[in-house]
């Protein structure tokens, strides 16, 4: 399981009756790329927003705790500290749909909007006292509506002053209120359209003119749902492409329904296959939206409550985004079975990075790419990973968590030019009413990238990655092409990965005759066996004194007993000693971590000067590698791990060639930044 490092509760103050005042510290400076534990009681539903803010070192979320309270939580990312004050405390059931949209007024202060899950018609809101302060509340005051409501969502327009709150209202469809002063009061807008079903609905603005919108039709256990877009400007609505609809309603009926906007997704209402449903929408910086949603594959008969069994086990994460003239629009992940039986279509969820199209978080209990479950000690856990585009076609993931003893699901990520945030929910999840979750943040620094003149001189350098697909090897198919595209678009390198196949008694690699352009090698395989001829051809970039670099289980890449090899195969034992310089001696405990620090002897070379930290946590256990066998071996890395302290990365010679080795690659230190950077940078040196 990822570490987590827990908080410990020091001061409990109560501001009025319904706001409490929680303050904890960590035992701890913040590592970036370590998982925190941000509030102990927490969860979120994902039909409100914002329900977080990024607010230059300061993030600021919204939960409901497990007996109901709604919270509103700070966690100071200089000083890793957190604080949470409780908006109410008894007054909403335990219940996520209940958490409360957050919005920065413009004169700083903070405005928590939020509504029982159809439990009444009001509609509730409190502002913070203080700008930039979570502190203390005014005391909560409600907004009367003509019907049951649910969910807030909260968009403030710079051009008008409005500040709109879209929440689902009267016969289950999307309404809105209007206030005139940034949330001090608000007045009944309207109904954004009106029809049969109870359609879901998330929410985008740019933040001047415009609020997008996308919707079904219903909720999928009673429909065949498509996904329509369309937004708001100026008093009326348009399709995709910017075609008029019609005025927005300012009353209680509206004539429009959701087909009157612009079809993203086609679920073939006439199909019980394919039923989709809204997930997240964002802007891009034209202001075109990308959207992400799921698809059920196998949904049961619409409106059946009791026979849960029979379906829900194979969602789909799709992705899509509006080009200028059209959407388009693809299935990007496989993900996994129903939360819980009832809402099988309840999934782990997927979100979108803020400022690019190109990347996305999900949650899911199965294999991203092909659908295999994730197991831990027997059971299926779910997962978070960090998906990048790499081709038209093609997303690559890198886990965030991995072999985890409790589930994570319904990330949320916030991103400025500096830095991504992605928070997520750990624990159990029974049901919309019963769970008992923590929430857990973690910070991704920008790795290092060049501008486009210094890649300049790269783009002619071809690094070619060695991997094999093996249950014991750290899933590299995972983590190396989605790293291969990493750096390709920071540092500009042209990349190439061989994934081989086969048993690791006959193993062989694709397109190998690429090998002898390769200007470096990197070699990620465990305990194969390759033809003779592809072997020769690694053997033979050594001898033009070309680099490589080796990753975790390089150092018994191919290490296999002869006597198991198939005829024609060959195994290259001497490797490790006569290539890397040190022995395999086996590994520390499985259980603990490594604390990985820069050498201080060395911490002026270039592989490791420029870190961002010094000294970051690897959740995988460390390599048993001293002594060194080069004398000459310079030790860039140092890992603590138990009793155990090891070099976990050095750099040497052998013959003309430069080396570079290190034992860390575990599937979560791709997701960190310190170790992308490691290896940006000790690809720079090798190759250079």
């Amino acid at each position: 399981m990822t570490p987590r490092y827990f908080v410990l509760f020091s001061t409990l103050i109560y501001w009025g009756i319904t706001t409490g005042l929680m303050a904890f510290q960590y035992p701890s400076p913040l590592l970036e790329g370590q998982d925190i534990t941000l509030h102990e009681d927490g969860s979120w539903c994902w039909f409100q927003d914002d329900r977080a803010l990024l607010l230059g070192d300061r993030v600021i979320f919204s939960g409901v705790t497990s007996t109901g309270d709604n919270t509103v939580t700070e966690w100071d990312l200089k000083t890793n500290q957190t604080q949470s004050a409780k908006l109410t405390e008894g007054l909403l059931p335990a219940d996520d749909h209940n958490v409360s949209a957050l919005m920065q007024r413009p004169d700083g202060r903070f405005l928590a909007v939020y509504a029982g899950h159809s439990i009444d018609s009001l509609v509730r809101f409190r502002i913070s006292e203080k700008p930039g302060d979570i502190r203390s509340w005014t005391p909560e005051q409600t907004v009367a509506t003509n019907g049951r409501v649910c969910y807030s969502n909260v968009y403030r327009l710079s051009d008008t002053g409005e500040t709109f709150n879209f929440y689902r209202g009267n016969q289950n469809n999307p309404h809105f209120l209007v206030s005139q002063n940034d949330g001090s009061s608000w007045e009944f807008g309207g109904r954004l359209f009106e029809d049969f079903g109870r359609a879901y609905l998330r929410y985008a603005s740019d933040g001047k003119k415009r609020i997008h919108f996308i919707t079904t039709e219903e909720h999928p256990r009673h429909y065949n749902n498509s996904i329509y877009h369309g937004y708001y400007e100026s008093g009326n609505l348009y399709q995709s492409d910017g075609t008029y609809v019609g005025p927005i309603s300012r009353n209680a009926n509206s004539p429009y329904k959701p087909s009157d906007f612009t079809k993203v997704y086609d679920g073939d209402a006439s199909t019980r296959a394919d039923v989709a449903w809204t997930s997240d929408i964002k802007l891009d910086g034209q202001g075109r939206p990308f959207i992400v949603f799921s698809v059920t594959k196998d949904p049961i008969t619409r409106g059946e409550t009791r026979n849960t069994s029979l379906g829900g086990f194979d969602h789909r994460y799709h992705h899509a985004y509006w080009d200028g003239s059209r959407w388009v629009e693809q299935e990007i992940a496989y993900a996994g079975s129903r939360l819980y039986p009832g809402e099988n279509e309840y999934t782990g969820l997927v979100s979108l990075h803020p400022l690019r199209a190109d990347i996305v978080y999900i949650s899911s209990d199965v294999d991203p790419k092909n659908g295999k479950p994730l197991e831990v000690n027997g059971k299926r856990r779910y997962e978070i990973f960090r998906g990048i585009r790499t081709t038209d076609l093609q997303w690559e993931w890198i886990p965030v968590t991995y072999q985890s003893n409790a589930d994570n699901i319904r990330p949320i990520v916030l991103a400025d030019q500096e830095k991504e945030v992605v928070l997520w929910l750990s624990g159990r999840y029974t049901t919309y009413k019963d769970y008992q979750l923590n929430v857990v943040g973690r910070v991704r620094m920008q790795p290092p990238y060049l501008s486009e003149k210094e890649k300049v001189g790269n783009r002619s350098k071809l690094v070619t990655f060695l991997i094999s697909e093996d249950p014991n090897n750290y899933e590299a198919t995972w983590t190396i092409p989605a790293f291969a595209k990493q750096l390709e678009d920071n540092r500009g390198y042209r990349t190439q990965v061989l994934l081989g196949n086969g048993p690791r008694e006959s193993y062989e690699l694709p397109n190998t005759e690429i090998i002898p352009d390769a200007d470096l090698l990197v070699v990620f395989i465990r305990r194969v066996g390759l033809p003779e001829a592809q072997l020769e051809m690694i053997k033979n970039h050594l001898k033009a004194g070309k680099p490589i670099l080796g990753i975790r289980t390089a150092n018994h890449a191919f290490s296999i007993p002869p006597e198991s090899l198939e005829e024609g195969h060959e195994a290259w034992w001497d490797f490790v000693p006569e290539v890397l310089g040190h022995e395999n001696r086996g590994y520390g405990p499985a259980e603990s971590p490594t604390k990985v620090t820069v050498n201080r002897k060395n911490r002026r070379h270039p592989i490791v000067k420029n870190l961002a930290v010094t000294q970051w946590i690897s959740q995988g256990n460390i390599y048993l590698v001293n002594p060194m066998l080069d004398p000459k071996t310079d030790i860039l890395l140092a890992g603590v791990s138990g009793q155990h302290q090891e070099p976990v990365a050095f750099i040497r010679s052998a013959g003309k060639s430069k080396v570079f080795y290190t034992s860390l690659g575990f599937p979560t230190d791709f997701s960190k930044t310190p170790f992308i950077q490691l290896l940006y940078q000790a690809i720079d040196w090798t190759i250079h």
